[in-house]
């Protein structure tokens, strides 16, 4: 059985994010959140989560780390779905989804 993958909620710079890594924007959380800048557990690309985007809305628990999106956030590069819960994500391929090679 393979153990989900946790939200690594960090203030590094999103070019300096690895996999399963976090970035909410604003930094501040007295400030309104705009959006998550999430790292793709599967390819290492960052890529923009935006409040309120196309339906997307980003509930935030009391913890930094304890994120939940509504619906999947499609990575930009290997376009696999990623799902987010308390915290917890898992990956869905579908027919979008690109195949990389790494070496």
């Amino acid at each position: 059985m393979i153990a989900p993958l946790r939200i690594i909620a960090t203030a590094k710079r999103p070019c300096n994010l690895e996999r399963c890594e976090v970035r909410r924007v604003s930094q501040d959380p007295r400030m309104p959140l705009i959006a998550y800048h999430v790292c793709c557990p599967r390819c290492g690309f960052m890529t923009l989560a935006f409040q309120n985007h196309e339906g997307l809305v980003i509930t935030e628990g009391a913890e930094p780390s304890i994120i939940t999106f509504s619906q999947p956030l499609r990575c930009t590069y290997c376009r696999v779905l990623i799902h987010v819960n308390q915290g917890s994500i898992r990956l869905e391929e579908d027919a979008h989804v690109r195949n990389l090679l790494f070496r």
